[in-house]
Order: C-alpha cells, then structure tokens, then sequence
C-alpha cells in the first residue's frame, strides 16, 4: 500500500478538521489526545494515546516494538514536538539508527533537533534512581514533549531491589505526566506474563504484540490489554511489519461493532436512520428471464449466496450481475480469488458481455477490480482493503469470488470458531453501506444426484441463496437453477434449466423451452428420491430404549 493510499486512509483523529465542523467540546476532547500515525492504531486505541500518558508496549523478541514506538516518535517529531528516545541495553544508539533507516517513516533530518537521542548505557550501573533523574533532567532541559525509552528489560536486573523496576515506572509515568509528557517504554516479555503484572499498573496504556508460528505460517497481531479512559477495542488484531512501518488491521467483528450504523454516502442514501433499503428496489442481472423469477433482481442491499458446483457458470452469473450494476451507472466492486484481470477479460471473450466487460475493466472506472490470490490470506487485512474501498468508491454492488476461500483462511488460522461471527461481520458490514453483495460458493459435489443444499453459515445468515447444479437425467447433465432463499420478497419456486452457449452467455430459459419432459422429469426423480428416503425412515427400526441394554 502506498503512502498516498495510507494518507487518504487517515482516521479522523488523523486528518485536518475543517474550521466549524464540530462542536469546540468535541474538539477539546480530540485534543486530549495524540495521534499514532500507524494506520488504524488510533481507532483501536479509542481515540489515540492519552496526552501525557506512560505506555508500555510489551512483546517477545522480533514482535515490532521499537518500530512501533519509533514510528509514533517521528510521526510526533514531523508535527512539531520534541522527542527525547533513550537507548538502554536493547541496541547502541548507532545500531537502532541504522535499524530506522530502512523504513519510510524515518527522517534523518529530524535528528539533532526535534529527534534527540541519548543512550542510558553509562548510567545504568548507579542504580534506576539514577537514572529516572537523568531522564528527568533531561526532559526539562529540552523541553521534550515526547520521551522513548526503548528496552526497559535490559534495565530490570539493574538494580537488586525487586521493586526498584516499579518505583521507576511510577517516578518516571507520575512526573512525565504532571509535565504533560508522553511516554512510551518497550519492553521484552510474553505481553500476558503475570510476573510484570505488578511493574504493569502503573500504565495508562498497555500494547501487547503477539508474534507466534502456527505451522509454518508467522502471525503477528496486536491487542490493548489496557487503556484508562479509552473505550479501545478488544482482542486481537492483525499486524503488519513492511517498509512504511507498522500498520494495524483490526479485527472485522470488533469493528463492525465498533463503528456507526451508515458510513458512506451510498449508505446514508438508501438507510435512512436503522431502515433497510426498500424491499421493492431491486439490483437486476440484465437476465430477462432469470430477473422474471426474482421479481426484478435481487433486493437492494441483501447479500446473495450463488451456490453451486463446477462449471455450473458462477462466474458468469456474477459478470452478469455486475455488469448490469456498470450499465446502470452504479460502482461496482469485483473482488476475485480465483482469475486475475487478464483470466477474467478471458472467461467472458466468446460471449456477447465481453465488450461491456473489457469497457468496465479499462475505460469507465465504475468497476473496481481486486485481485486478491488465494495464498496465505489473512482475513483481517483482506476486510479492511474490501471495506476501505467500499467507502472510498461509494459502490453499490460488490462480488466476492469466492468467499470460500476467505473461509478456508479463517479455518486454518489461529482461531477457526470465529467462522460464523466473521462471516455474519463481514455480511453486516456490507448491509450498513447500502452494498447489494454477491457471494460466489462452490458446493461439494460436482454432479449432484438431488436438488439439495448444505445449511452452513453462510447460507443462513445471507438473506438469498442461488443455486446452480448439474442433475444428471436420461443420460445427459442438464444445468438446473433454483432460488431456494429470497427473503422480503415473493419469487418463482420453481427449477429452470439453464445453458451456456456462444454467444448469448449464461441464459436461464423459459419452461416451455427446456427440452420435452426435462423438468418434469428432474422434478418427478426429486420426488422419488424425497420418497424414497422418507421410507427408509419409516422402515428404519426404532433405536433400542436404554434401560433395554443389557
């Protein structure tokens, strides 16, 4: 992501306020406090770091602290204020420079002036005490209004006196803050390690970093484990080390909780206070027949699940619908796990949509394209960039591509019971923007011997369910689809087969074009195998009552 991208992606304690937009209480009340500058950190924080606040960011070895901590000093220094970065045992201060200069965010014109670094090296032997009073001395010399001391552990076994490590904690937090300093101190330890539980209390906000091997995967995420007068966001949350820095995903079901109820102007548009959008407002498919049986499309501002096996025509469908969203003038978003731009332009070349498709890719700007390749997912980082754009393109329609890959992440990550409250976070998120979403899912079987659909997750919580099957009858596969969901509204029950064919594309035909006996046929095996496995239970013997057991 570039630095323009990061920019325009600034929270709102971040970005300039324009001159009467809020009230002088709420100002004063942003003012308390001070900008991070990593992306998200602000929001996850509740607001930023208290001005005047000691922090203490706590990780195991590699985790990010001193990038973090640094990056929040320079981003300091570039608004105007001092910072004072003290170096203990952790790394000489030359060392930690070179380290810095490999990210965007360092500045080495800043140093000497509004960045001063001092290393505590030589002072360590007289004792903490000592050195709490030359860091005090210090700030006052210069004025400083932020101070980094980088390796508190190193420090530790300093002094013999075991609470020597929390008097300097509390000397250093009480005073910095009477002087309207903010501090951060990083330390080396397992973040939930209950033996730095009593240095701990003495914080105002406590970052815990989480850097683990789950396989042969390596996570990192970042949780609040305390902040006084903050309403931060719990648990974990995703994080990410690269040449700009530190950069904080938050987890999607905290932010959905998080956030307001409308947050883009498409939203606001068509939810007025908590009212869904209109059952009657419809997001057609351009598909004459196939919008016959939903009524006239899909409801505005539901998600679709299209359910179905391969090379059932999936895709095609969701070209289909999005395309009708471009024709419409209305944004699109396409995100895609399975073709890249070029594989897409390609599945629609032999059909009559390609030029609409190939206008939408490269000259309109209405359809936005993600290409998001199915490797090593995080799904966190993957929601922000959907949610991100969503609100930056105000889109309207949006197509996931297919979101089992996006399950298939969240199983195999650090915590697979999320499934459920991820997905009804992400189809919640959606549903506050006004977005009307299409959710590509392929089922199990390729050839499916019945008109059946598996109840997972993602289908009860979808307001609609397509499905797409090949039933095989007489001999031949015919491509059957039906609507087995449509909540909020009326809609055709019946199946409908299906071709696809140069150069009309995907058609859903009418019942009297189907072939003699097709339908009817499918329908009657349906029954017989419905009946079939009604008798099988019927003739099932009854399960033998417990106390009969010998």
């Amino acid at each position: 992501m570039s630095r323009k991208q990061r920019d325009e992606r600034q929270e709102p304690s971040q970005r300039p306020q324009d001159s009467g937009s809020a009230s002088s209480a709420a100002k004063q009340e942003r003012q308390q406090f001070e900008p991070t500058g990593v992306l998200n950190l602000d929001a996850m924080l509740g607001g930023g770091l208290p001005r005047g606040a000691l922090t203490l960011i706590l990780g195991l070895p590699g985790s990010g602290k001193t990038t973090l901590a640094s990056q929040i000093a320079f981003t300091s220094a570039r608004a105007g204020k001092t910072v004072l970065i003290l170096t203990a045992l952790s790394e000489p201060t030359t060392k930690l420079i070179e380290h810095l200069a490999s990210y965007r965010f360092f500045d080495r014109s800043l140093i000497g002036g509004p960045v001063q670094f001092l290393s505590m090296q030589q002072l360590l032997p007289q004792g903490l005490t000592s050195v709490a009073a030359a860091i005090l001395a210090e700030t006052r010399r210069a004025k400083v209004d932020y101070v980094l001391l980088d390796g508190f552990r190193g420090m530790r076994s300093v002094d013999s006196d075991s609470q020597a490590a929390r008097q300097f904690l509390y000397d250093i937090g009480t005073t910095l803050n009477a002087l309207g300093v903010t501090t951060l101190i990083t330390s080396e330890t397992d973040p939930r390690d209950p033996t730095f539980f009593p240095e701990s209390t003495t914080a105002d906000v406590i970052l815990g970093l989480h850097y683990a091997l789950h396989g042969v995967r390596q996570y990192r995420g970042i949780e609040v484990i305390k902040a006084r007068g903050a309403a931060a966001m719990p648990g974990m949350h995703a994080l990410t080390l690269d040449d700009e820095g530190a950069t904080v995903y938050p987890q999607l079901e905290e932010r959905v909780t998080a956030e307001p109820q409308a947050t883009s102007p498409a939203a606001t548009e068509t939810q007025r206070a908590d009212a869904q959008p209109e059952p009657t407002a419809r997001a057609a498919f351009d598909m004459p027949e196939f919008d016959a049986m939903l009524r006239g499309g899909v409801p505005r501002g539901t998600c679709t699940v299209v359910a179905g096996s391969l090379g059932t025509g999936k895709t095609l469908l969701a070209l289909n619908f999005a395309l009708a969203g471009c024709r419409a003038g209305e944004h699109v978003v396409y995100l895609s796990f399975r073709e890249s731009r070029a594989q897409l332009r390609q599945v629609g070349l032999s059909f009559a949509l390609s030029a609409d498709l190939t206008q939408a890719l490269e000259v309109t700007g209405r359809f936005v394209f993600i290409e998001a390749p199915p490797i090593k997912i995080n799904p966190d980082i993957l929601a922000d960039h959907l949610m991100s754009t969503l609100d930056q393109t105000g889109a309207q329609r949006v197509v996931i591509d297919s979101v089992a890959e996006v399950e298939r992440a969240i199983l195999r990550g650090l915590d697979p019971a999320r499934l459920e409250d991820f997905l009804g976070a992400l189809l919640q998120a959606m549903r506050r923007r006004g977005v009307t979403a299409l959710l590509i899912k392929e089922t199990d079987k390729v050839v499916a011997a019945s008109l059946e659909l598996s109840a997972d997750a993602l289908s009860v919580l979808a307001e609609n369910v397509l499905l797409l099957q090949h039933i095989p009858y007489q001999g031949h596969l015919h491509r059957i689809i039906s609507v087995p969901k449509l909540r909020f509204s009326d809609h055709d029950t019946a199946i409908r087969e299906f071709r696809i064919r140069a150069p009309e594309g995907l058609e859903v035909l009418a019942p009297f074009e189907s072939g003699q006996g097709v339908l009817e046929g499918v329908a009657w095996d349906q029954e017989q195998r419905a009946s079939g496995r009604a008798r099988e239970i019927i003739r099932r013997p009854p399960m033998p009552n417990a106390k009969d057991q010998p």
